[in-house]
């Protein structure tokens, strides 16, 4: 099923959106443009201050929206939707980052196994991104955290045993990457995601907006995640 889409950004993320969504995109505004016409999904790309006026179009409107917008905070987000629209929220909208933060869990176990394990984090983005560490960083450290316990809380300079080292990088034209790793005394296991393009994150988004339509609530990738991805980490027969 092909659905009618609406796009709030014309930043860089917004852009790419708008070229991979072709014929389905009813419209695209920037900042102080209005929506021209009813859509079953909005996707906002646009900036954190105008988060919350989008949401409330939305609830007014009907409509489902996607909100990729990163730096904001809502903490009454789900009573405020009141299971009245679908709305998804999400710091990175990569399939393969959603991938990797399943598997971020994973290594998380397997360093509560043995405390000589230490977990990490590093991620490196362009010059110009505003927000450090980013919305990714911050959504895969809490991933590598629930799967081991021992660390509680993430800290960017020296850690202390309850917390996990992430380091950021802010240089050049970097679209992004981050490593999850595992550093133990003989041996040392990482995970990169790198990406090449912003155009996973726009195919993301669209597979997001086809995902949400129809429900309701508040959702984030993880959820779009359980329903793709663990058939993945199935493996052979069970009894």
């Amino acid at each position: 099923m092909t659905l009618r889409l609406g796009l709030f950004g014309k930043g860089r993320l917004g852009s790419a959106i708008a070229a991979e969504a072709g014929e389905a995109l009813a419209w695209h505004v920037g900042r102080g443009e209005t929506p021209s016409s009813r859509v079953e999904v909005a996707i906002d790309a646009s900036v954190a201050e105008a988060a919350e006026a989008h949401l409330a179009w939305a609830l007014e409107t009907g409509t489902d929206l996607v909100i990729g917008t990163t730096g904001w905070s809502m903490p009454d987000l789900e009573i405020r939707v009141a299971g009245r629209i679908g709305v998804l929220t999400a710091s990175n909208f990569s399939l393969a980052v959603a991938l990797m933060a399943r598997m971020a869990t994973v290594l998380g176990r397997f360093a509560a196994l043995d405390p000589a394990r230490d977990p990490y984090l590093v991620e490196h983005h362009h010059r110009l991104k505003a927000d450090a560490p980013s919305g990714t960083a911050k959504t895969l450290a809490a991933a590598l955290m629930a799967g081991c316990p021992r660390k509680t809380e993430w800290t960017l300079g020296t850690p202390a045993p309850h917390q996990l080292s992430l380091g950021v990088v802010r240089a050049g034209a970097e679209f992004g990457t981050h490593t999850v790793g595992l550093d133990a005394p003989a041996e040392v296991l990482e995970l990169t995601h790198r990406a090449r393009s912003r155009a996973p994150f726009a195919q993301g988004a669209l597979a997001a907006a086809q995902w949400l339509h129809g429900r309701k609530g508040v959702f984030g990738m993880d959820d779009l995640a359980a329903d793709l991805l663990d058939p993945l980490f199935v493996f052979g027969d069970r009894p």
